[in-house]
């Protein structure tokens, strides 16, 4: 399965089978945590059999999670566009994970924050985690904004139309879907709305905008 296929495939889980992630998969993330952390200078960690984070007293922590005992530290150096990058990332992460057969579910902050199992550094802020591990069970498909919604253009390549599409699929918080693309002279402007966790949004659907539509980052105008 490639990337583009696994944004088809992609829901996002909140109940996980209690099942171990594979080695050889624990160092296939590993290997993607180091290259992200390289190029987008930022400091993401994958923690696992962290049981105290979603469970008490034995009993689910935070409602409809179960199980939910794996997940990445999104974290970076305190920058302007800080929450973009993790989101982006993330997003990375997340599909990488469908790949492996694997589901994910991106949470704010304080759906964990247990400092024992991760490092930061100074100046550095952790803002979300994306949760990993095996579904335990499907969820059907979430309800989306159509194309005209959020993209506009005139004369518009058919890559331009199929970035959008795959970026329809993206998680979003609350399924917002608070974004919107404009096809200008051969570049991409991306732009995001009000709303909560927005800013971190935008870093996802433009990671889904790039995998569907098979352009890379200089694609994205200022």
């Amino acid at each position: 399965m490639n990337l583009k296929e696994a944004i088809n495939l992609r829901r996002s889980t909140r109940r996980y089978l209690d099942v171990a992630i594979e080695q050889e998969k624990v160092d296939k993330l590993n290997e993607i945590i180091d290259e992200l952390n390289k190029t987008l200078d930022l400091h993401i960690q994958l923690v696992l059999n962290d049981t105290a984070v979603s469970t008490k007293n034995g009993k689910p922590k935070y409602g409809a999670f179960e199980n939910a005992y794996n997940y990445f530290v999104l974290a970076g150096k305190r920058c302007k566009n800080l929450n973009e990058k993790l989101g982006y990332a993330g997003e990375c992460l997340a599909l990488n994970c469908v790949t492996m057969g694997l589901g994910t579910c991106f949470v704010g902050l304080s759906y964990t924050n247990n400092k024992d199992k991760y490092s930061l550094e100074k100046g550095e802020s952790l803002d979300l985690v994306l949760y990993v591990g095996y579904p335990n069970g499907t969820r059907g498909a979430r309800k989306s904004k159509t194309y005209e919604e959020v993209a506009k253009g005139v004369n518009v390549p058919d890559w331009f139309k199929d970035g959008v599409e795959a970026a329809l699929k993206a998680p979003t918080a609350l399924n917002q879907q608070k974004f919107s693309f404009e096809y200008v002279d051969g570049k991409v402007k991306a732009r995001y709305g009000l709303g909560v966790f927005t800013k971190t949004d935008l870093g996802i659907v433009k990671y889904n905008f790039e995998i569907g539509s098979g352009k890379d980052s200089s694609i994205w105008a200022d």
